[in-house]
């Protein structure tokens, strides 16, 4: 039997967007004969236990450069061990900067193709400051078999970046609508969140810098008494938190805003549901914020709103 491995560097029950694309789609593409390599992290037992996809995860620190330099040492030592065992007909690469080097020396030292996911911002300047590294990274992605796009925008920047049409496969992004449809508004949420007869606002997304929550905020208190009885959910969490809620505590706005922290998967549609407006007006940041890339290739969230019935501003 063909045999796979995805090597990836976000996966669930870590929260941001490659996370969520990769969970989604491994989880419902049937992929029996793709194993994946993720990193360890608090609940990681619980979501695998949940998922019958066969899942292997490698230490992954948090910190700067030398937990990453530990986390890619682990992945790329567990990575070694699966294919002697396994002998793998291909490799797949969750992330083209950080496990793409590692399906690149696969592919070099057996021969075997393999593949690699991209999402928008790889070509970023944060990730290609040198004519070194864009050498690299351009070499790594013309010896993939297929890179995986996952919208026009990031498709146009492999093309601007060298890479030819007949390697590039866009995946378009879907929601999965037996999960994200119009239906009632949870009486829960409304109490839990203090809702009744208020317009209300939601923002879902990791925070981090480039999903201009920040520009929502300013815009709200600039509206001043032009809106009145409103309240903004602000569901996740991330590196731009804390400066997230002291600008809302500057602008008057903090017994309006509700930062929720992660919350369970299950209960996104009944926040969706609970809202009137999806706000995420998303920029591109010259350099890559939070750790992450700093242009969004393509929102999920707001195929989730719009399956919801929701009006969004973006």
């Amino acid at each position: 039997m063909q045999r796979s491995l995805l090597i990836t560097f976000d996966y669930p029950p870590i929260v941001g967007g490659i996370a969520l694309v990769l969970g989604r789609f491994w989880r419902f593409a049937g992929h029996e004969r793709c194993a994946i390599l993720a990193p360890s992290t608090e609940g990681d037992q619980e979501f695998d236990a949940q998922h019958p996809v066969e899942t292997h995860r490698f230490l992954a620190p948090k910190g700067g450069f030398l937990a990453k330099l530990i986390a890619f040492v682990a992945a790329a030592c567990h990575t070694c061990s699966w294919v002697v065992r396994n002998r793998p007909d291909c490799l797949i690469a969750g992330q083209l900067v950080r496990a793409g080097p590692i399906c690149y020396l696969w592919h070099r030292l057996t021969g075997r193709p393999f593949d690699l996911w991209v999402y928008g911002g790889e070509t970023d300047p944060h990730f290609t400051s040198s004519p070194w590294m864009t050498r690299r990274l351009q070499h790594i992605l013309r010896s993939a078999r297929h890179v995986y796009s996952i919208s026009p925008f990031t498709t146009q920047e492999m093309f601007d970046f060298g890479l030819s049409a007949s390697r590039v496969v866009e995946v378009p992004m879907a929601v999965d609508h037996d999960t994200f449809y119009p239906q009632p508004t949870s009486a829960d949420v409304i109490k839990r969140y203090d809702l009744e007869g208020r317009l209300v606002l939601l923002t879902v997304g990791r925070l981090v810098e480039r999903k201009g929550v920040d520009a929502a905020l300013r815009t709200l208190a600039a509206l001043g008494d032009r809106l009145t009885s409103w309240r903004y959910l602000i569901v996740s969490d991330g590196p731009f938190r804390a400066q997230l809620e002291e600008l809302a505590e500057e602008l008057g706005l903090a017994d309006r805003v509700v930062f929720t922290g992660y919350v369970d998967e299950a209960d996104l549609p009944l926040l969706y549901n609970a809202s009137d407006i999806f706000l995420m007006p998303n920029r591109q940041l010259p350099e890559a914020d939070g750790g992450s890339l700093s242009v969004e290739g393509f929102g999920i969230v707001f195929l989730e709103a719009a399956a919801c019935g929701k009006p969004v501003i973006a």
